[in-house]
């Protein structure tokens, strides 16, 4: 990469799966919160560097949960992307794939070379996530609501086998409209496939802005509740809440869903405040006030484990 993304954090050694506590691991919270930083640098990085919009606001909306799942949560092994025994990811919402490609690289399954190539002819990253050319990638995804069908199908793959491995699912609040969804939440109920737990980006906006008063999917927890799904909510930014969602949601025993409240474009105020276009390509003025940002945000983040 020709950006530095600073000197790379690594998460203290926790054991993976661990809810975490304020106290007790602040300091590996503090690593997650510069894992974080590294990630939305990156996805500048990708856009800018390759020229190219990309749905910014809907990346960083998604960061905490995607750094969260690969850094912490997920039973992976980097060097083995098919250990038999891993656990499966797979992003529904396939517009984030560079949310993914940035996880794959800050773990090691991909060198971070390939973001240099990132949407270029030959390139093993694609627009959206293709299981056949990126290593690590599960699944084909991009047409909303399928990818969530496709993990479902895992899951039961997984429930016949008496398998070790949990599958994981995020899911787009706009995505919800889609009918698929529904059909799909229905089947894994009926079939009782407790090894499923499904992340809902609930940041209340799609492409053509605010759900709210136009084709919204509230009462959503309801929904899913309808369905017979566990119902888990947190604050989709907050590491703490999210591995102790996780944590109840995988001990549900029926499939779970999270209801993960975020914020389109979270940590770089360009995005949250200016109610951008769904793609947006970055010039180079605001491509540096982005990182400059994030710059503070990390000095920030340093000074608190400083003091």
């Amino acid at each position: 990469m020709e950006v530095a993304v600073k000197d790379r954090r690594h998460i203290r050694s926790l054991p993976r799966k661990t809810p975490l506590d304020p106290h007790v691991h602040a300091a590996a919270l503090r690593d997650l919160q510069l894992a974080a930083v590294t990630m939305r640098r990156m996805l500048l990085y990708m856009g800018h560097r390759n020229r190219i919009t990309l749905h910014y606001s809907a990346l960083m909306s998604m960061t905490e949960l995607v750094t969260l799942l690969y850094t912490h949560w997920l039973s992976l092994r980097p060097g083995e992307p098919h250990w038999p025994e891993r656990d499966r990811f797979v992003l529904s919402k396939g517009h984030g794939a560079p949310g993914l490609y940035a996880a794959l690289a800050m773990t090691g399954v991909i060198d971070e070379r390939h973001l240099d190539g990132f949407r270029r002819l030959h390139s093993i990253l694609q627009g959206h996530p293709d299981r056949l050319k990126t290593p690590g990638v599960e699944a084909n995804s991009g047409s909303l609501g399928q990818g969530f069908a496709v993990a479902c199908g895992m899951a039961l793959a997984a429930k016949m086998d008496v398998a070790p491995w949990r599958v994981y699912c995020l899911l787009s609040d706009g995505e919800c409209n889609e009918g698929s969804v529904w059909e799909a939440a229905q089947i894994a109920a009926n079939l009782h496939l407790d090894r499923i737990s499904v992340l809902v980006d609930r940041n209340g906006k799609s492409s053509y802005g605010w759900m709210a008063g136009r084709n919204d999917v509230e009462p959503l927890a309801e929904k899913w509740r309808a369905f017979n799904w566990a119902v888990e909510e947190c604050d989709g930014h907050d590491f703490v809440s999210i591995t102790h969602a996780l944590a109840r949601a995988d001990a549900a025993g029926r499939p779970a869903a999270l209801i993960c409240r975020t914020v389109k474009g979270k940590g770089l105020p360009y995005f949250e405040t200016v109610n951008t276009r769904a793609h947006v390509l970055l010039s180079d003025a605001e491509y540096a006030e982005c990182m400059r940002c994030l710059d503070t945000l990390e000095r920030e983040i340093a000074d608190g484990e400083n003091h």
